[in-house]
């Protein structure tokens, strides 16, 4: 097994028997410093892989769990996959792309859209955070953000809570989510930039919008919350289950707009 790194991605070739993560961990933690946003981890060279040469992806699953930089695998080889299915909870766990240009397009999916004089004007202020779901909904959350921010002092955080099916790693690429989350920033930002609000944006990968918003406010103070409401004719009682739901979570201020998330 030959272990290679280029720019953001450690490039595995040959024949995969014993468990080589001592190796690839060592490159995988050089990259992340030059590259915080994440790894990818090539697998399209493999030409064998054995159970305990996929033990390799076990130790890298207990790596990604432990730490916050990301690591995905990309472009598995089928054969590999079939040999993967034999190591207990790997498949499952392991955040697998089609392909480096899926993987390398998730991990560049922009989580910081402010510029930097407004990274800096921000520090001290009070924060909103706008769930944004890239409806036609979203112009009422950005309405009434854009209404409380106007009191002055306050700065906006855009939030796309990219909702994991509970089969899928956490940070598993989603292309289409992430595409549509890059799409709701740069529509959003426009709005508060225009007004002088201080705004930046962030993908939040969760189960549920509820644990998304508690993610953030984990490292964000954050005062109060901005949540569209679904379309009561396409998801009845759906907006009852969104509001129960955040309210059971979250403990600050919770705004509800109602309008077409759909």
């Amino acid at each position: 097994m030959i272990v290679e790194s280029y720019e953001d991605v450690v490039i595995l070739t040959g024949a995969l028997r014993s468990n080589y993560w001592e190796t690839i961990h060592t490159a995988v933690s050089l990259i992340l410093r030059r590259h915080p946003e994440g790894v990818i981890i090539d697998c399209s060279h493999i030409t064998e892989c054995t159970p305990e040469g996929a033990e390799t992806f076990h130790d890298a699953m207990d790596f990604i769990n432990a730490n916050e930089g990301r690591v995905i695998v990309a472009a598995v080889p089928e054969a590999v996959l079939d040999v993967l299915k034999s190591v207990p909870e790997v498949r499952s766990q392991l955040p697998i792309a089609a392909t480096i240009e899926e993987a390398r397009s998730s991990l560049n999916l922009t989580v910081e859209t402010s510029p930097k004089k407004k990274k800096r004007d921000s520090e001290g202020m009070r924060k909103i955070i706008v769930c944004l779901s890239g409806g036609s909904g979203d112009i009422n959350l950005i309405s009434t953000a854009i209404s409380l921010a106007n009191d002055g002092g306050i700065a906006t955080i855009l939030v796309y809570p990219i909702l994991m099916p509970r089969e899928l790693p956490l940070q598993s690429p989603m292309p289409a989510e992430e595409a549509a989350a890059s799409a709701a920033f740069s529509k959003a930002t426009i709005y508060f930039e225009e007004s002088e609000i201080p705004v930046s944006a962030r993908v939040e990968r969760a189960r549920d919008i509820p644990s998304a918003i508690e993610m953030i406010l984990e490292e964000v103070p954050a005062t109060t919350v901005v949540i569209g409401l679904p379309d009561e004719e396409a998801t009845p009682d759906a907006s009852s289950k969104l509001v129960k739901a955040v309210l059971a979570k979250i403990p600050i201020q919770v705004v509800f707009t109602r309008g077409r998330t759909t």
